[in-house]
């Protein structure tokens, strides 16, 4: 029998037994064969990301979004049969639609409304620039600005930064993030709208910044110490939902089908919006979604908080079934959680950073959540940070075999100690890096030396982990960093230390492996028979063009379950 004749045999008993079986909601997983009900791709160069058959030219999938047939045109046409509806890819490559484990939707949408002030002026120019955000925002309840550099704000200013927006924003609440996402600005109407007084002592997992000399509040939230203030200017929900959809469709345009909201922070109602958009069949990304652990909240409540919003139907396009976890803080500002002091703090009150959460609290909230169903989303930076991680994963009660199949993960993974590298593999946890042009930037690792020394020029060991046989995604922290993964998979292949092997590791680091991060690789991740139809058409070959030039890679077309969900109209 020939290779194609074999193939056919294979795909057609595949597909009539696929003709046999239901999927949730009674819908059949094919149509009969002879009506359009089933798509064929064609005329396709087609990288399946299935190790079984890596290449083909073409696949079919059914109404419902399931492929049923993959191989050579003649072998899937002959497989589906009838008069399929086609998608005509004009010789392009087609592959998997990507997979981000960690990317902040919506809150990139909603940034985008924001008032958006440059990074590095000196604090008496913000005065003039927050009164015009003021000015551009009369009918809001509070005012809202992002992009601010805060860490020169902390020492060394002629005044308090907060009496700097008091005068700006005299009669409403005020908050300005940073552009890190790691401290915010408020006024005097804030920290009263916020319910916190100017003397209350710092929260758990964060810092109220007091001028070093004098004592008092300087306006600067630092960590978690923020999230109160943010809740209290939460938008409305209107505002949100717009704010998903518009990063949905941003993240369509980069061919991106499945994401895990990094942010899920429930007390500014950020999953609502994500239910909405499934409840109104808006959805244009499966949503394997993150809720954020709130350091200074009362345990029982907020555990039963999770217990209530936990989904995990991988029939549908929506889930709640992560945990997202801070655990420590980052470099820039001194707040990473590190096994040795800093060689020159940032902060010299924090001389090895600080953990959001004590260590029996992280045993105890990891462990019983895990009980809960939920898989851990550690936010880590420092090695301390990643240590403690690892040390609340290794502590669940319950079998080692069951943790690991939970597929955990440390998400950033600056720094890990050399000690704990194989501990990645014994227990199952996933390694996410993300690779944007500042943090792979050897300038970058250059400043951060003079206040870590030589760790900083370690930083996102990807490839010890890849070595040590963990598992590894990357994401792209959007949009902390730029959303496209055609320039993370170019960066994560051309950085100088720690570069993945090869464009063909870094594409599935952001396809197949991330799925397998998002527990969705039953499902999605590749293209082959019984997954759902998420693929992106795009215009050149990962594979064979220059890996300087893959950034430039574009989109053509983008499918979610078969369905088009962006085009850039040329096809």
């Amino acid at each position: 029998m020939t290779f194609h004749k074999i193939f056919a045999s294979i795909f057609i008993g595949i597909f009539i037994a696929a003709c046999s079986s239901t999927v949730r909601d009674g819908e059949p997983t094919s149509a009969p064969r002879n009506n359009n009900a089933v798509t064929m791709v064609i005329n396709a160069r087609v990288y399946t990301l299935d190790p079984k058959l890596p290449w083909a030219e073409s696949f079919a999938y059914n109404s419902v979004g399931k492929i049923i047939a993959v191989g050579t045109e003649a072998d899937v046409r002959e497989a589906v049969g009838g008069d399929p509806k086609l998608i005509d890819a004009r010789n392009n490559m087609v592959m998997p639609g990507f997979q981000d484990p960690h990317v902040h939707i919506p809150e990139a949408g909603i940034n985008e409304t924001l008032c958006i002030l440059p990074p590095d002026e000196p604090l008496d120019a913000y005065e003039q620039l927050a009164a015009d955000c003021a000015e551009d925002q009369p009918d809001s309840e509070w005012v809202r600005a992002a992009g601010v550099s805060l860490f020169n704000f902390r020492t060394g200013q002629s005044e308090l930064p907060i009496e700097v927006l008091d005068r700006a924003i005299p009669d409403r609440p005020a908050i300005i993030l940073d552009d890190l996402g790691h401290s915010a600005w408020t006024n005097t109407l804030g920290m009263k709208a916020a319910g916190i007084g100017l003397d209350d002592p710092d929260p758990q997992g964060g810092v109220l910044y007091r001028d070093p000399t004098s004592g008092r509040f300087t306006g600067l939230l630092l960590e978690s110490a923020q999230q109160r203030v943010r809740n209290a200017a939460a938008l409305t929900d209107e505002e949100n939902y717009e704010g998903l959809l518009l990063a949905l469709q941003e993240a369509a345009h980069n061919g991106i089908t499945t994401v895990s909201d990094a942010g899920g922070f429930w007390g500014q109602h950020h999953p609502e919006a994500w239910q909405r958009a499934l409840r109104e069949n808006k959805l244009t990304a499966r949503g394997v979604n993150a809720l954020y652990l709130y350091p200074d909240l009362d345990f029982d409540t907020q555990l039963a908080e999770f217990e209530e919003r936990f989904t995990d139907d991988d029939g549908s396009l929506l889930q709640f079934d992560t945990a997202k976890i801070y655990v420590d803080g980052i470099l820039d500002l001194g707040t990473a959680s590190m096994l040795e002091p800093y060689d020159n703090p940032p902060d010299p009150l924090l001389p090895q950073g600080f953990n959001y959460f004590t260590r029996e609290q992280l045993l105890k909230y990891v462990n019983d959540l895990s009980t809960l169903g939920y898989r851990m989303h550690f936010h880590v930076i420092g090695d301390a940070a990643t240590r403690s991680a690892l040390d609340a994963v290794e502590a669940i009660d319950a079998p080692a075999g069951d943790v690991a199949s939970r597929r955990h993960r440390t998400t950033h993974t600056y720094l890990v100690d050399d000690a704990d590298i194989a501990r990645f593999k014994a227990l199952g946890v996933v390694a996410d890096f993300q690779k944007g042009p500042d943090s792979t930037d050897t300038a970058y690792h250059e400043d951060l030396s003079e206040i870590i020394g030589d760790r900083a020029f370690d930083l996102i060991p990807t490839k010890k982990l890849l070595d040590a046989g963990a598992h590894v995604s990357l994401s792209s922290d959007w949009d902390a960093d730029p959303l496209s993964p055609f320039g993370t998979i170019q960066r994560a292949v051309n950085r100088e230390a720690n570069a993945v092997a090869d464009v063909e590791t870094a594409i599935r680091l952001v396809t197949l492996d991330a799925a397998f991060a998002l527990d969705q690789d039953r499902v999605t991740g590749s293209i082959a028979v019984g997954k759902y139809a998420d693929f992106i058409v795009i215009d050149q070959n990962l594979l064979t063009i220059d890996s300087n030039d893959i950034e430039n890679t574009q989109v053509l077309l983008t499918f979610l379950a078969g369905r088009e969900v962006y085009s850039s109209g040329e096809l």
